[in-house]
């Protein structure tokens, strides 16, 4: 149980090379933050490791022996041991359209696969966390995180990135909600039929239906509250997230972003918005968690390093509060992490570089977890007070797909009555 975690730190002190650290004093922080780090879980929310396992053999389920050894990128089981991470969200995701070429045309009716992928993709964490059971711990909750960390094995979540994989349907989040599914991201770096994107980065097209949530997007934001779903504002626009915010009975996250007035990025989150999050009255009871991506921490991405995070951290804080902050790497979604958090095993330089600013004991346990388990429990909080509401009946009012004519030639597969009434629809739509 606990003592098995206090028995790693202590290991990892023991063979802690001398040369690691420039002083005495950092040499303190560091076991002082491994045994922090033995304590309470640090959870990240957002690993893309399912897409490098996807992208590394025509069979991506024959790569999850590897995990255990060594896999290319900056996540595997043992830099993630290395690291003391202690809980992980691995991320659903598969591209847009216009990342392979394609498009979805005006209505978002377009390119279907990604439903498809992301569903792969969902098999692949699943497998890998049933094939690694003596490091990987399914989890859910706040609860099923601190079981897990306590039997020694790194909680495993699953967050999904991109409504643009929904297949413009609320059956589709629901069914996703059964899997496992615990949070997501409104967008990734194209809009959809739900809400409008902030791109990639560069200048991004209008959205044809506005710059924030649809109509259908508004049900969507619902639907996640009574499912007990969080809602990511990572990639959303502006606008979008301001809706959300407005709308959203439960705390909202943004599970991998930092801070724009830090450095000038439209992924990071602007100070107004910021100022909408916090303990008090109309504020949103969220939370941030800070991102690891150098072009988003800068000032450059070749010199964007572990102290330039905590700077993300430290001026998100100051306006939200430090039990409003946490941790997301976006490792293996990147082309690298910045200096001194390379790869999964260096979780501690972070924890070291706040502490070396002052950060105590509860607000480090905060940053590293507390706050965002918080959320979650609000969150379940909302879904146990809508537990009695019927799923929204809504549709994306461009499908043309429906009602169904499934009925074959002539109709023959449908009972004469029913038959009768789809023969009148159809004459009454050709008008």
């Amino acid at each position: 149980m606990k003592g098995i975690r206090t028995a790693v730190a202590a290991l990892a002190l023991s063979q802690m090379p001398s040369f690691a650290f420039a002083d005495a004093d950092t040499d303190e922080l560091y076991a002082r933050a491994i045994k922090l780090m033995s304590e309470s879980p640090l959870i990240d929310t957002h690993i893309d490791l399912p897409q490098i396992i996807r992208g590394l053999d025509r069979n991506p389920l024959s790569i999850l022996p590897n995990l255990a050894a060594s896999l290319p990128g900056h996540v595997d089981i043992p830099k993630m041991r290395e690291g003391h991470l202690g809980g992980a969200f691995f991320t659903v995701w598969a591209p847009c359209a216009d990342f392979v070429g394609q498009s979805y045309g005006p209505n978002f009716l377009g390119m279907t696969e990604g439903l498809r992928d992301s569903l792969e993709v969902l098999d692949i964490i699943k497998r890998m966390i049933e094939q690694h059971p003596n490091d990987l711990s399914y989890a859910y909750s706040s609860s099923s995180i601190k079981s897990a960390f306590h039997s020694g094995k790194i909680a495993s979540l699953i967050g999904m990135e991109g409504t643009h994989l929904l297949g413009n349907s609320l059956s589709t989040v629901r069914l996703f909600a059964e899997m496992g599914v615990k949070y997501l991201t409104l967008t990734h770096t194209c809009h959809s039929s739900f809400a409008a994107s902030n791109g990639g980065g560069g200048p991004v097209e209008a959205s044809s239906h506005g710059p924030g949530l649809t109509e259908f997007g508004k049900e969507l934001v619902g639907e996640l509250n009574r499912l007990g779903v969080m809602v990511d504002l990572s990639h959303t626009s502006d606008q979008t997230t301001r809706d959300a915010i407005a709308l959203s009975k439960a705390p909202v996250v943004w599970t991998h972003a930092g801070a724009r007035a830090v450095q000038d990025h439209p992924r990071n989150v602007p100070d107004d918005i910021l100022k909408l999050i916090g303990d008090g009255e109309r504020k949103n009871s969220g939370i941030i968690l800070s991102v690891f991506y150098p072009v988003f921490i800068g000032p450059t991405p070749e010199t964007a390093n572990v102290s330039r995070v905590a700077d993300h951290i430290e001026h998100i804080a100051s306006i939200v509060g430090r039990n409003h902050v946490g941790i997301a790497s976006d490792f293996d979604g990147m082309y690298a992490g910045v200096h001194g958090l390379e790869d999964a095993s260096k979780y501690p330089n972070l924890i070291v570089e706040l502490l070396s600013r002052g950060w105590n004991d509860t607000e480090i346990y905060g940053v590293m977890g507390e706050n965002l388990m918080r959320v979650m429990d609000q969150v379940d909080a909302v879904k146990q007070q809508m537990k009695d509401e019927l799923p929204s009946t809504a549709i994306w009012e461009r499908r043309n797909d429906l009602p169904a004519n499934w009925g074959g030639p002539e109709q023959a597969y449908l009972p004469y009555e029913v038959r009768d009434l789809v023969n009148e629809r159809i004459k009454h739509d050709e008008l």
